[in-house]
């Protein structure tokens, strides 16, 4: 009679998870939300020393889009220019690879919040800053 009633509960917890239908995980989703999102590039690193500019809208923004295409542009151009379009891809939430107009950037994902992401540029690489990118704010 365990044996049986042990067979029941087992095949009712299996029976919840027959029809559950697994889809992957979107890891580019961390950049985009699933639609559009636009990040400023709030620092650019070498050896401790930031080459952002300081005027916030002379800074660069990226704006990356569902369709894994991004847009990097000036602030201030935002919305009268398109930017510089290539594309993006998100390896497992730990590498950012950039490419287009004859070029492949490879960054490691080295901090990954909600509100600061840091890339790495990874050897090989023509880009060489660390780069740090926060959600626009209020002006």
């Amino acid at each position: 009679m365990k044996i049986f009633c042990l067979l029941v509960v087992l095949f009712q917890l299996s029976a919840c998870t027959l029809d559950v239908e697994l889809k992957p995980l979107n890891s580019s989703a961390i950049f985009n939300d699933g639609n559009s999102k636009v990040w400023l590039v709030d620092h650019l690193w070498i050896k401790e020393r930031d080459y952002v500019h300081p005027d916030r809208n002379k800074k660069d923004i990226i704006t990356f889009y569902a369709s894994g295409r991004c847009s990097v542009q000036k602030l201030n151009t935002f919305g009268d220019e398109r930017g510089d379009v290539v594309d993006y891809k998100v390896i497992d939430k730990k590498i950012l690879i950039l490419s287009g107009k004859g070029k492949v950037w490879k960054f490691k994902i080295t901090k990954l919040t909600e509100d600061n992401i840091e890339l790495t540029p990874m050897k090989g690489t023509s880009f060489k800053y660390i780069m740090n990118l926060v959600p626009i704010t209020e002006p």
